[in-house]
C-alpha cells in the first residue's frame, strides 16, 4: 500500500511541477515562438520557403536570413502577410516584426541553401509501445499525454550536421 501511495505522490508532484516550471521559467512562451522554426515550411508559401531561413527571435522580432537582395525585397513586400501568418500559428505569444538580413560574407556569392538542422524520423512502433507501457502508471491523463508527446518529439527530431 505504501508503494502505491509513493507512486501517486510522485505522479502528482511531476504533473504539478512540469507545467509550473515551464510557466515560471518562461519556457512556454519561448517554446511557442520557436515552434516557428519547426513549422517554417508550412507557414510561408512555396515560393518563399526555399529563399529564407529563420535565424533567431529576439524580443518578439523574427530575424530571417534571405538568399539575396531580390528576395529581401520580395519578403519586404510580403512582410505584413508573413507576420499575420506567423501569429496565426502561435498560441501564447506573437511576432511583432520581421527583420531580414543577407548572408554573411560575399553577398554576390551564390547562396548555398543550408541543409536541415533537425530532421524528423518517426520512432518505430515497438519503441512507442515500450514507452507507452512505461508511462501507463501515471494516473493523470494530461500529464501522461504531455510526457508521451515530449518523448515522441525528442525521439523523432534528430539533429543533423551540415
Amino acid at each position: 500500500m505504501a508503494k502505491a501511495k509513493k507512486k501517486s505522490d510522485q505522479q502528482n508532484t511531476i504533473s504539478a511541477v512540469l507545467p509550473w516550471l515551464s510557466r515560471n521559467m518562461g519556457w512556454e512562451k519561448q517554446l511557442d515562438q520557436h515552434s516557428i522554426f519547426v513549422k517554417w515550411r508550412e507557414i510561408v508559401g512555396e515560393d518563399f520557403r526555399e529563399h529564407a531561413q529563420p535565424q533567431k527571435i529576439e524580443r518578439g522580432v523574427l530575424w530571417l536570413e534571405v538568399e539575396n537582395s531580390s528576395w529581401l525585397q520580395q519578403f519586404q513586400f510580403a512582410k505584413m502577410e508573413l507576420v499575420d501568418n506567423l501569429n496565426r500559428c502561435l498560441k501564447l505569444t506573437s511576432i511583432k516584426d520581421v527583420k531580414m538580413v543577407l548572408p554573411k560574407g560575399d553577398v554576390f556569392k551564390k547562396y548555398e541553401k543550408p541543409g536541415p538542422m533537425v530532421s524528423f524520423v518517426r520512432p518505430n512502433a515497438e519503441k512507442v509501445a515500450a514507452f507507452q507501457r512505461q508511462v501507463e502508471c501515471i494516473s493523470d491523463e494530461k500529464c501522461r499525454e504531455a510526457l508521451m508527446q515530449f518523448w515522441y518529439l525528442a525521439e523523432a527530431c534528430k539533429r543533423t550536421t551540415k
